[in-house]
């Protein structure tokens, strides 16, 4: 009997057994060997064994990327593919991912000397606070060796004036916004610039404005005297005809509150004043159209006499109530600051704030302070 495969032997039929073992030994083994060679290196990472993880997270070097993908599976999947594009903007994407992020990443021009210090637009302000370090930290990962991310922003980006050999490279105007709120290695570590618009339309009652004196009663005729105003007869500008016209009425009074001068109150759920902040806009505003000077509920306003709307705008500070949340604001009209050594400051705690009224025009909120964000409120006064 023959010990040999007819099919893949050219040994005759009687080949003694010591010639079929050489035949056997000088034979191509590749077809029979090729299944194993090629599941070499597919068991490490189809299904791999649990006991293995561990070490092929060393062997790929993905160390550092286990603090943001928890899951050790999921970290050799995806943290192999975002090996090979790292130092590549689709690398920062990948990256950002894991973190849950998303951003437009912007090189300053290739004249400028920090060439390499890149920023990244993200595209919400951040969740957390703590979600700031994620996000520095697989970007330093991601990163080109080369480059250093410098500056976060989504919301509120105030870009550097290009001032270099001038006299104005000295001063504020060759500084962006943003505030650093970590240290790396006894550094400075990436700048945050967020901002956040809140915006409604709040109606003043006639138990407000009584309060505030510049109430006028509405006798049906449509016309005043200089009698009914709530202001002095030499401020006042305008013609009888004027006086008479519709609308006269509360146009005086939004020109009366208009030149009280507010700050906006920030209340958390107990009441209680968390802090306010000096309206950068608190004037008498007529409708603009898309050109308007101030934008208030997806409307264009600007300053006039012929308004019967007031704008009061604040925007608060980088830090202003860190770690408060409000749930209402209000205006607080013709307050001041209680210390008289500092009539200039635009965010007063509770301590610092002098009022002569009680609060009005309250209106829901939800803001939650940071070190990073700052806060646009927008409210649109209209009158009864």
């Amino acid at each position: 009997m023959s010990h040999i495969d007819p099919a893949g032997s050219l040994l005759p039929s009687n080949a003694t057994a010591l010639e079929c073992g050489i035949d056997l030994a000088g034979a191509d083994l590749a077809a029979r060997i090729a299944p194993g060679v090629d599941a070499i290196p597919g068991w490490k990472l189809v299904n791999p064994q649990p006991a293995l993880a561990a070490w092929l997270v060393y062997e790929y070097g993905l160390g550092a990327l286990s603090a943001f993908i928890p899951n050790v599976f999921d970290l050799l999947e995806e943290g192999i593919r975002w090996e090979r594009l790292r130092g590549t903007h689709a690398g920062m994407a990948a990256g950002l991912g894991f973190v849950g992020y998303s951003a437009d990443l912007v090189d300053p021009p290739a004249r400028r000397l920090a060439w390499a210090d890149y920023r990244l637009t993200l595209d919400r302000v951040r969740d957390e606070e703590g979600d700031l370090a994620r996000i520095a930290g697989i970007a330093r990962l991601s990163q080109p060796a080369r480059s250093q991310f410098r500056r976060g922003v989504h919301g509120y980006d105030v870009a550097a004036a290009e001032a270099s050999w001038t006299r104005l490279s000295d001063c504020m105007v060759g500084d962006d916004s943003g505030v650093h709120v970590e240290a790396t290695d006894g550094l400075a570590g990436p700048k945050w610039s967020f901002g956040r618009a809140h915006e409604a339309e709040v109606t003043l009652s006639q138990a407000e404005l009584e309060a505030l004196g510049i109430w006028i009663d509405d006798d049906g005729s449509g016309s005043l005297s200089w009698s009914d105003l709530p202001v002095a007869w030499s401020t006042v500008t305008n013609t009888w005809s004027e006086l008479g016209s519709a609308g006269a009425r509360v146009r005086q009074m939004a020109a009366a509150l208009a030149a009280r001068g507010a700050y906006l109150g920030f209340y958390d759920t107990g009441g209680a004043l968390i802090g306010a902040r000096r309206c950068r806009c608190f004037a008498q505003v007529a409708p603009a159209g898309a050109a308007g000077l101030y934008g208030v509920l997806g409307h264009g306003w600007s300053p006039g006499a012929t308004g019967e709307a007031l704008a009061a705008i604040a925007l608060t500070g980088f830090g202003d109530g860190d770690g408060a949340r409000a749930v209402e604001a209000a205006l607080l009209v013709a307050a001041t600051p209680l210390d008289p050594a500092t009539p200039g400051k635009i965010w007063l705690g509770p301590g610092e704030i002098h009022t002569p009224h009680a609060p009005v025009g309250r209106t829901s909120v939800d803001i939650r302070f940071g070190k990073t964000v700052r806060e646009r409120i927008g409210l649109l006064v209209r009158f009864t």
